[in-house]
């Protein structure tokens, strides 16, 4: 299979498969951030962050970084960020605070993952609920894109 096929089939394959589980499960886990992490993991394999623990990781620390500033924002109050709900001050501030700390705590683990930056977005924005279930769903999303993931990424490694 060649060079440049094999990556956006992998794509395809690690997705569907998290929508399938999703469907399956009755409870949606595919989150934009995901694809962010699929898309480095496969375009960027030979990169520091496309490995497991900088994907995985990374995006865990984003997820509770978001969560953490949305409470510390009083964001959990106001809608999410999303179709015709307007942006308010606190979801702005929880973005702001989300992003940060994920950028601290990632250097500090060395973890970096521009994936976790998006999923820190995904919570304080609103688009993932800041509850006991949308941080299953989240955590779920992020084991399954690292682990799927990083089977296409060894894939691709091993084809070059």
């Amino acid at each position: 299979m060649g060079r440049e096929v094999l990556p956006p089939l992998l794509i395809t394959f690690v997705l569907g498969a998290i929508g399938a589980f999703s469907l399956r499960v009755q409870d949606p886990m595919l989150v934009p951030s995901l694809g962010s992490a699929i898309f480095l993991q496969t375009m960027t394999p030979e990169q520091p962050s496309a490995r497991a623990w900088n994907t995985g990781m990374g995006q865990l620390i984003g997820a509770a970084a978001g969560f953490a500033a949305v409470f510390l924002a009083a964001a959990e109050w106001t809608p999410h960020f999303m179709g015709k709900n307007p942006l308010t001050i606190a979801r702005v501030a929880a973005a702001c605070m989300a992003v940060l700390l994920t950028y601290v705590v990632q250097r500090i683990l060395r973890a970096t993952s521009a994936a976790g930056g998006a999923t820190a977005l995904v919570v304080a924005l609103g688009a993932e609920t800041a509850t006991e279930d949308g941080a299953i769903r989240l955590v779920a999303g992020i084991l399954l894109v690292t682990a799927l993931g990083e089977a296409a990424r060894w894939l691709i490694l091993k084809t070059r």
